[in-house]
C-alpha cells in the first residue's frame, strides 16, 4: 500500500530537522534572553535557560549535537545583536563548551547526578570559565574574581531553574514522542 497524499504517513521529524529545529529554538531563546538582560542593572549577567536545549541533548547521549547547538547559539546570538566580534561572544563560547564538558562527565562518570545536579556542575562550570577568561584574557590584572560569590550563587539558582524547565521539556517530548525515532523492521 503506498501512502496517499492527502494522508502522509505519520512520521516523527528526521534527526536532522530535530538538529535544527533544537538549534533555532536555542539561538531564539539565547537572542531575546540577550536582550532582556540588557535592560537590568547589571547587564552582563544571563540565566542561560538556552541551555535547557544543550542539557536536553546530553540527556539523549547526543554530545555532539550539544555542541552544535551552544557554539551556533553563542555566534548567531552575537550577530544578532552585534556582539560578534566582542569578549561577549568569546566569554559565551568558553563558558558553554566548559558547562558541556563539565555536564558530560558528571552524566558519564555515573555520580548518580539528577538533572538539578548536572545543571548546577554546568551552571558552576560556565561562571568559573568566564572568570577566569575574564581574569587572564579579557581584561587581565583586574579583581574580577570578587564577584565569584554573587555569580556562584545566581549559577546556582539559574542551573536550578534550568533543570526545572528541562524536566519539563522532557516530560512533554516524552508524551509527544518527540525526538524518538522508532525503526522499523
Amino acid at each position: 500500500m503506498t501512502p496517499s497524499l492527502d494522508h502522509p504517513p505519520s512520521k516523527g521529524p528526521g534527526p536532522l530537522m530535530m538538529l535544527a529545529f533544537l538549534t533555532a529554538t536555542a539561538c531564539s531563546i539565547h537572542v531575546f534572553e540577550s536582550l532582556v538582560m540588557r535592560l537590568l542593572p547589571l547587564p552582563f549577567i544571563r540565566l542561560g535557560l538556552s541551555n535547557i536545549v544543550v542539557m536536553y541533548l546530553l540527556f539523549e547521549k547526543k554530545p555532539l549535537q550539544a555542541l552544535v547547538v551552544s557554539i551556533t547559539k553563542s555566534l548567531v546570538g552575537g550577530a544578532v545583536t552585534f556582539t560578534l566580534v566582542s569578549p561577549a561572544v568569546f566569554l559565551s563560547l568558553g563558558g558553554g563548551l566548559a558547562a558541556i564538558f563539565a555536564m558530560w562527565a558528571a552524566l558519564n562518570l555515573n555520580l548518580g547526578f539528577t538533572e538539578y545536579g548536572v545543571s548546577v556542575v554546568g551552571a558552576i562550570a560556565h561562571v568559573m570559565t568566564q572568570l577566569l577568561l575574564v581574569q587572564k584574557v579579557v581584561l587581565p590584572g583586574t579583581q574580577v574574581f570578587v564577584l565569584t560569590p554573587l555569580l556562584l550563587f545566581l549559577g546556582l539558582l539559574s542551573g536550578i531553574l534550568t533543570a526545572w524547565v528541562l524536566m519539563l521539556v522532557k516530560e512533554r517530548f516524552s508524551k509527544h514522542k518527540i525526538g524518538k525515532h522508532e525503526e522499523k523492521n
